[in-house]
């Protein structure tokens, strides 16, 4: 009974701390362009976060067991290890992905407790990481270039198109974001009522209280926005999270939306950009698994 208290509240944190960091990947852009305000950036991406996680959450309901036991105590370990890695993003301001966090830690806690994962489905996951930066790239690159190559008869007509479809591209990765990531939690309590209530409710309080820093970095810091690449950037970026949830692979946001900005970037030639912050997020997705897969062999 108390490691199953553990469980809740453990998801309700990480619920709380994920949402404030990866609000970034789902309305950074469109915050970052300020066609929208931050408040109301908040209140769309925790709507999308919610209501992605209510309708495909359950795509994502089989996946972690076939990577670690399902054993209670097992699980705590997974979501605590977790928590305090995203208390840290959080604190260094750090986009972080709570996808590939999760699937390290519970690797290397299979690794401990002598479970066999499902191989197969480990390597398609493995897969899918190193493929999606590479797809979002290209394609958010070449489409840029497409969409830019476009004349444009009324510029200011052309701008008020692509707010509207910002704001609804938006709202579709946060709901793809909720439903991938926010689905793999929710597995982690096997889709209950109950843990799906807490987790809504977290998420809207992680929105509004933990998203000050870090919501702006991915738009900003990287690429300064145009209108035109940021529907690209969102719209690359969704399609490729819910095609992977459709298929039940752990997906993150943050590495597509991140690559497909960078795309994006690279189509202007003119245009300045800087690279650092990319690589920084980059070498995060690499360190975050690897380094939870030790501490999951070694903490469980």
């Amino acid at each position: 009974m108390i490691l199953e208290y553990l469980t809740i509240a453990l998801i309700a944190l990480l619920s709380m701390i994920v949402s404030g960091n990866n609000l970034s990947a789902a309305v950074g852009t469109v915050v970052g362009s300020r066609i929208v305000s931050r408040q109301f950036g908040l209140l769309l991406g925790a709507g999308g976060f919610s209501l992605g996680l209510i309708i495909e959450g359950r795509f994502l309901s089989d996946s972690i067991f076939r990577i670690m036991p399902d054993v209670s105590y097992y699980v705590v370990v997974v979501l605590l290890i977790s928590f305090v890695l995203f208390a840290l993003a959080t604190y260094f301001r750090i986009p972080l992905s709570l996808t590939m966090a999760i699937v390290g830690i519970s690797l290397g806690v299979s690794l401990r407790a002598r479970f066999t994962p499902d191989m197969p489905y480990v390597y398609l996951v493995i897969a899918a990481w190193v493929l999606a930066p590479f797809l979002s790239i290209i394609s958010s690159f070449y489409l840029n270039r497409k969409v830019t190559a476009v004349k444009i008869n009324d510029v200011w007509e052309a701008a008020r198109i692509y707010k509207i479809l910002l704001v609804l591209i938006s709202f579709l990765t946060a709901f793809t974001l909720g439903a991938n990531t926010f689905g793999l939690l929710a597995a982690m309590g096997h889709d209950s009522m109950e843990i799906i209530t807490v987790m809504i409710i977290a998420i809207f309080a992680g929105a509004i209280f933990l998203s000050g820093g870090v919501i702006r970095r991915v738009s900003q810091d990287i690429f300064g926005m145009r209108y035109a690449n940021a529907f690209v950037s969102l719209l690359v970026s969704s399609v490729l999270v819910e095609g992977a949830t459709f298929f039940s692979l752990p997906l993150s946001n943050t590495q597509t939306l991140t690559s497909s900005v960078f795309g994006s970037g690279l189509s202007y030639n003119t245009k300045a950009m800087m690279s650092k912050p990319f690589l920084q997020v980059v070498a995060m997705w690499i360190i975050s698994p690897l380094f939870g897969m030790l501490l999951g062999f070694l903490i469980a």
